[in-house]
């Protein structure tokens, strides 16, 4: 991981709006910078453009994008069904924890269950990802492309709409935990899966790099059994011992799928 070391920061432009954003991120807490200056090489490097915000280290880049999630919304809204929302089961009106933020797809997804009335907090241990995703969920509209399709039209506005639900927070899941009273919460999820990632996983792979790698804690899990009033969700890879680890049950499903959902109920 390189959160400890101090990321190069810079913008494109000089125009009001991105050095507004530049400050944002210069007060992010967690955070190291060195202003103004191009990292290069094998510096960290983050690049606040008119397209979006890049963090670069050699060939690698992490870039926040909805990709997945729009992907999701625009089968849900087809009335097709979701493992995740099937694992979960939230409803309208709910509460979530996405203890495990990561690039925020599963929060986006949590967040359009949940609606209007409800809401996602969401926590991750990286500051820096935690800062990107925050950051691209308040530019979110900005994102939205001019199609042509209605499906894709549709689920982009939708994705604006719920991006508002949640709310982004740098954080140790287990010690923020230890702060919440009991069953105050519905439903507790967590989708450690990112600190194994495929080579071939280039989505995927820039998020590795700067993600804690850590094992999930017994100890956070048996706090998210406390906080929680429905049920504690798991997502991890197919076969994973992760579950009996940590007491979960496999939820039957997704037989091609290379991962499964493990619930606790509370």
């Amino acid at each position: 991981m390189f959160n400890e070391c101090p990321i190069h920061i810079k913008t494109t432009h000089f125009d009001t709006e991105l050095q507004n954003r530049l400050e944002w991120f210069l007060q992010q807490p967690g955070c190291s910078w060195i202003l103004d200056r191009s990292g290069g090489g094998d510096q960290p490097e983050l690049t606040i453009t008119r397209r979006g915000v890049f963090l670069s280290i050699g060939k690698e880049q992490l870039t926040f994008h909805p990709s997945m999630a729009l992907i999701r919304l625009i089968n849900l809204l087809r009335g097709e069904t979701d493992r995740y929302l099937e694992a979960t089961q939230l409803k309208p009106g709910g509460t979530l924890i996405d203890a495990t933020l990561g690039l925020g797809t599963d929060a986006l997804i949590g967040a359009w269950a949940v609606g209007d009335r409800g809401r996602v907090l969401a926590l991750e241990k990286s500051p820096i990802v935690a800062a990107i995703v925050q950051d691209g969920l308040k530019h979110l509209q900005e994102m939205v492309p001019n199609s042509k399709s209605i499906d894709k039209r549709d689920a982009w506005i939708t994705l604006v709409r719920v991006s508002k639900q949640i709310k982004v927070i740098w954080a140790d899941n287990r010690n923020y935990f230890s702060n919440i009273p009991d069953r105050s919460v519905d439903v507790v999820y967590f989708d450690p899966m990112f600190r194994q990632t495929y080579e071939h996983s280039h989505a995927i792979q820039p998020l590795h790099r700067w993600s804690d790698h850590s094992p999930l804690d017994q100890e956070a899990v048996l706090e998210a059994c406390r906080i929680a009033r429905h049920r504690v969700v798991l997502k991890e890879r197919k076969n994973s011992p992760e579950f009996q680890r940590l007491g979960f049950n496999i939820l039957l499903g997704g037989q091609y799928s290379p991962i499964d959902y493990g619930v606790i109920l509370v």
